[in-house]
């Protein structure tokens, strides 16, 4: 392909080099075109109140900065789901925003600004520079990236992290080496300490290394414990925590509570209640002793749960029944560019036979998003976000489609003697616009998605109520809602509504502590919060004290609850 004059320059004795080779131009340059996708994005779409996922992260980064240890805003007790890095990474950028909401945005837009540089790694090593450069562009705008960028959540930054773990596995596969091996250990052991499903890439990527790299036996296994070595110093102190918090040496707690639920939940229907999974999550008995596995520490589920083989098998068989249907709808979603990205990308995997050297290299990367679907099938609920790791994978044998596309157009233009098209213009003008299509697709799908709507400016309202509430009092405050966002922008204690009848609902706000009830118009839960919303809480100390609605025009009402001496001075608790 002939290039442009201007990405030419003088080199050595006269000759000329391509500024555009060279990699550090390269990387720069898409370096700055992420970032200034993302801001403008920012800029133009703007923000609303946290996410849910984000009211965790922040608030835990918030508690261990002012010394209240690891403990969120969801769960009483030290939080054992969410693992350390993404806190860690908000608390230092707080000393830069002053605001933890804020840190959280910055983290995710730091590290989702680098995501194009592996995949343009990848994409690379499977094939070549150029459909390196097309890939790392579609990671440079595609909406989703784009999104998470701003987005308080972990996928993001574990994205990031992943992918730049999957291309030292690609590097390790040809060009092994300690160095390369430490860097592929302390990749995953990083993506480990933001989203703990990363184990299973690692030991999939430590057996490929073994049987599919040159060197003796010996050798080969000294650099799979040179990057299990890296992994486990970076992955030890999670460990540490979670030992001291359950009891038991575990990688984490979060099969263990799910598994729980999901026992809690086969029981729940078997004693015919309304709402199995929220009987599960959330009940109470008849001494307002929470027994749900959301209101109780996890600490205590964890050390009381036995994983039994007969019912995690039964749980699987769940899993797969009820997530495969689900798995297909979002592989068919508009958030993730369907029809046009899944076909691009079949279209970039199948062009052509992988070559004998890269087939371990090919066969790796095609396992990597399968163990994400697999983890899935675990349990018998999940989310779109769960399927974000997806798309980056997407895009690198899109990006192979592209070039496929615009090869066979040139081959095409050239074959019919059009010589009034020029060669470059062939081969770039139809994958340029199919590429658009892909980029801009999506966008709608994206924004109209909860994963995003949750935090878009059509929440404000719920920031704006939450800082309201929050200069309410000098001293932190109890608040009873259906999700965190409003009491993380309070600064406040939170918790959910108790599965129960009415009348221990009104005895649970005084033993809760709750000092403000929000009530949701559209919310489906008990009758009693049915009843709540209707017709006010039946107790004269519940004053309600304020009333508005959100982007949907679902009325949102804010009542005080006077319990004895919820009004008098008291010192500030510890943020929760």
């Amino acid at each position: 392909m002939a290039s442009h004059s201007a990405n030419w320059k003088s080199g050595p004795a006269g000759t000329r080099v391509n500024v555009w080779r060279h990699p550090f131009v390269l990387i720069g340059a898409i370096l700055l075109a992420s970032l200034a996708a993302r801001v403008a994005a920012l800029i133009f779409w703007g923000t609303g109140a946290i996410d849910s996922e984000g009211t965790e992260y922040a608030r835990i980064a918030q508690n261990l900065w002012n010394g209240t240890g690891y403990v969120g805003l969801t769960s009483p007790g030290r939080e054992l789901v969410f693992p350390p890095l993404l806190p860690l990474l908000i608390g230092v950028a707080s000393f830069f925003t002053h605001d933890f909401e804020w840190a959280g945005r910055l983290v995710s837009l730091v590290l989702g600004s680098l995501l194009p540089l592996p995949v343009l790694g990848i994409a690379s090593r499977l094939y070549n520079r150029r459909t390196g450069f097309v890939a790392a562009i579609l990671a440079v705008f595609y909406p989703l990236f784009v999104n998470l960028s701003f987005a308080v959540k972990s996928e993001g930054t574990y994205i990031t992290l992943l992918l730049s773990a999957v291309y030292m596995v690609l590097r390790a596969l040809e060009w092994p080496s300690i160095r390369v091996y430490c860097l592929m250990g302390g990749f995953f052991g990083l993506a480990y300490l933001t989203r703990q499903e990363a184990v299973a890439p690692l030991l999939i990527a430590v057996f490929f290394l073994m049987c599919f790299t040159e060197g003796s036996l010996a050798a080969r296994s000294k650099r799979a414990i040179a990057a299990i070595a890296v992994f486990a110093v970076l992955a030890l102190p999670e460990v540490v925590r979670l030992y001291r918090a359950t009891g038991t040496i575990r990688l984490e707690a979060k099969s263990a509570l799910f598994y729980a639920e999901q026992v809690r939940t086969a029981i729940g229907q078997e004693n015919n209640e309304a709402d199995p999974v929220e009987w599960a999550e959330h009940s109470i008995d008849s001494n307002l002793q929470r027994t749900g596995t959301s209101n109780r520490p996890e600490a205590d589920i964890v050390r009381e749960t036995r994983v039994k083989f007969r019912g995690l098998a039964h749980i699987l068989k769940m899993g797969m029944r009820k997530n495969i249907p689900i798995l297909l709808e979002q592989l068919s979603s508009r958030w993730l560019g369907a029809p046009f990205l899944p076909a691009l990308a079949l279209l970039g995997a199948l062009r052509r036979p992988w070559r004998r050297p890269l087939v371990p290299s090919h066969l790796y990367v095609v396992l990597v998003p399968l163990t994400a679907i697999v983890a899935t099938f675990t349990f018998t609920w999940t989310v779109p976000r769960y399927y974000f790791v997806l798309v980056p994978f997407l895009l690198v044998w899109a990006a192979n489609g592209l070039v496929g596309i615009g090869l066979w157009t040139q081959a095409s233009v050239e074959a019919a003697g059009w010589r009034w098209i020029s060669p470059v213009i062939a081969k770039w003008i139809v994958p340029v616009l199919v590429g658009l299509v892909v980029i801009l697709y999506p966008i709608k799908g994206v924004r109209s998605s909860w994963e995003f709507r949750q935090g878009s400016p059509a929440t404000l309202v719920l920031k704006q109520l939450g800082l309201w509430i929050g200069g309410q009092q000098n001293r932190q405050v109890m608040i009873m809602d259906r999700s965190t966002p409003l009491a993380f922008h309070a600064s406040a204690l939170w918790v959910d509504f108790p599965y129960c009848d009415g009348n221990l609902a009104l005895r649970f706000l005084d033993a809760a502590k709750v000092d403000y009830v929000i009530l949701r118009q559209g919310q489906k839960y008990t009758p009693y919060y049915q009843d709540w919303l209707t017709n006010g809480i039946p107790d004269r100390r519940a004053e309600r004290v304020y009333v508005t609605s959100d982007a949907d025009g679902n009325q949102i009402t804010v009542f005080r609850w006077h319990r004895d001496g919820s009004d008098s001075p008291q010192e500030s608790n510890p943020i929760r």
